[in-house]
Order: structure tokens, then sequence, then C-alpha cells
């Protein structure tokens, strides 16, 4: 906790609240992380990795949708040297960094009509891409694309088969060696350390699709009424969209959920609001109320057949 408070200069105090959930990370802290570990900073922001660019997770968090934990070295230099430039930008500008007022001005793009103009620090930019220093940048690029491509080569094999320590191991076993495997995750035994991505084990739906998208709205019971309200109400980028699917696919007309209204304009990215969930719910109800229980048909699971990435 000493040294990440004085790497940060943020009090140690604050460290330890945190670390013992008394308190919410603030920006600032999640900024000196972020420049403190160039490689967890999309992750810190976001939590999904980008690991084909070394943007990954440290190994005590879950990753999903990508499984990579694996720092690329290339990617860390690269980050930290980028890093340094940019701290040198605003140094040799005179710009002082305290002085937030001072620092968003001088980083500001503007656009006094229909083009835009590059803010005062470019005079500084062109300076400092003579240096050294940004050259080393440019050799640690290239690099780094080196690696990336026989990091991706080992994430993206023609054939599994053709991963190099593969090919190692399956030559030491016709050679009569073997080599001691130890502490294989049970769990993910079937998975090599370099998929990029999960390789299901076997047809398996998720729970939510399976009790909730797969059913017929006649069938939902009132706990599964309540878990897709629940689902509804944290709506998410393209949810909205597979909500949509999910109506269209048993057949209900949307007009019904989301009746228009002259003069409003609805934005997917805002979800749905209190009462069109409320619609939606009653209209369920107002199906059970009107149809006899032994004239349900069997759950079929037609949803997930036709929407697997649901």
């Amino acid at each position: 906790m000493e040294r990440l408070a004085a790497y940060t200069r943020i009090p140690v105090q604050r460290w330890r609240k945190v670390f013992h959930r008394r308190q919410r990370p603030t920006p600032e802290m999640i900024e000196a992380l972020a420049r403190l570990f160039p490689h967890y900073a999309f992750w810190l922001v976001t939590g999904i990795t980008d690991a084909a660019n070394g943007h990954v997770a440290p190994d005590n968090a879950q990753a999903f949708p990508e499984r990579p934990y694996t720092q690329s070295d290339g990617a860390s230099q690269y980050f930290r040297k980028s890093l340094i430039l940019f701290r040198r930008l605003f140094e040799e500008s005179g710009v002082n960094l305290d002085d937030d007022h001072q620092r968003m001005y001088a980083a500001q793009r503007a656009r006094p009509l229909t083009h835009w103009h590059d803010s005062p620090l470019v005079d500084a930019a062109y300076r400092i891409s003579q240096s050294t220093e940004y050259y080393e940048l440019r050799e640690i690029w290239e690099s780094r694309e080196k690696y990336r491509t026989d990091d991706l080569n080992h994430s993206w094999p023609a054939s599994p088969d053709d991963r190099p320590w593969i090919r190692r191991a399956t030559h030491a076993n016709e050679q009569g060696a073997s080599f001691p495997i130890l502490g294989i995750d049970p769990l993910t035994a079937h998975q090599d350390q370099w998929d990029l991505y999960y390789v299901p084990r076997s047809p398996c739906p998720t729970r939510f699709a399976l009790s909730v998208l797969n059913t017929l709205s006649t069938e939902l019971t009132g706990e599964e009424l309540e878990r897709l309200r629940t689902w509804l109400k944290r709506l998410r980028d393209d949810d909205l969209s597979v909500f949509f699917q999910y109506l269209e696919h048993h057949g209900i007309d949307p007009k019904l959920i989301f009746p228009s209204e002259p003069g409003t304009i609805r934005f997917a990215w805002l979800g749905m609001a209190e009462s069109e969930i409320d619609r939606l719910v009653n209209y369920v109800r107002g199906l059970h109320s009107s149809r006899p229980r032994d004239s349900y048909p069997a759950r079929t699971g037609g949803w997930l057949a036709s929407h697997s990435d649901a």
C-alpha cells in the first residue's frame, strides 16, 4: 500500500479504504492505476479485454468474452513509451498539469468553421516527433506488430495441432519421452492457454436464454416474468434489439408494447420506459388468464435454436 501511495501520490489511507470496500475508487485513482498498469487500463474502465492488442486482465480476474491473461511485452513497452512521450508533450509546452483549465485548453482541438484546428500542443508534438525517443516508439511498434502476428498465430493456428508446444509434445511422445503436467484447472482442462475465445465443452444454452427467452409468453411463470422485468429494466447497448427479436420470434406485435406516439422520438440506447415494461407484463398476464393451462404447448427452445448467441 505504501509503494502504491508513493507511485500514485494518493494517500495510503484512501487506497486502504478502497481495498477494504469502504469506498469506491475515484476517477483520480483509476487514472493512476491505468498509468501504472497500462496493459490493464482498458479492462479497468470497461471490464472487458482486447488481448490481441495487449489489453488484458489481471490473473485473478475472470475475463470474458476473451480468455487470455498473458501480458504482451511489445504492447507494454509501447504503452509505457507512449505515456512518457505524452507527458513530455505537456511539459515541453509549458502547461501546468496541476491546473485543470490550462491543461484542458491546451489539449482541446477547435472547430471555428467547417474544419478542425489542432490544439496549441501541436507545435511541441512536431518537435518531439524529431527526437530519438519518438523514433524508438516507432521501432517498438514495429517489434510489437511482429510479436502480435506470432501471438495471433498461436491463438488462431490453421489447426490446434500446429501450436509449437503441441508439436514439441507430439515429437517427444514419438521419441518415448513425456512431460509432467501440473496444476491443470479441471474447469478449463480442455482449453489451451492461448485460446483467444472460450471453446464450449458441449452445446450449452445460457440459463437466461433457456428459462426465459426460449419460453413462450403464455408459459412464463411468475418468477420468470419477474426475471424478464428485471432484465428489461437493465437493458444496455443492443439488448433492446435482442428483445425485439424475442417479440418477433414469439409472435408478439411490438406495437402492443411500444405504441407509436406522434411527435415522440425513441432512442434505443435509453432502454425501456417503466410504462412499456408494465405494458408487456400486463399483456403476458392477460394471456395467462385467457388461456387454459392444459392447452399450453410443450417448451421447445425455439429461440435458442434460431438465436444461438442470445
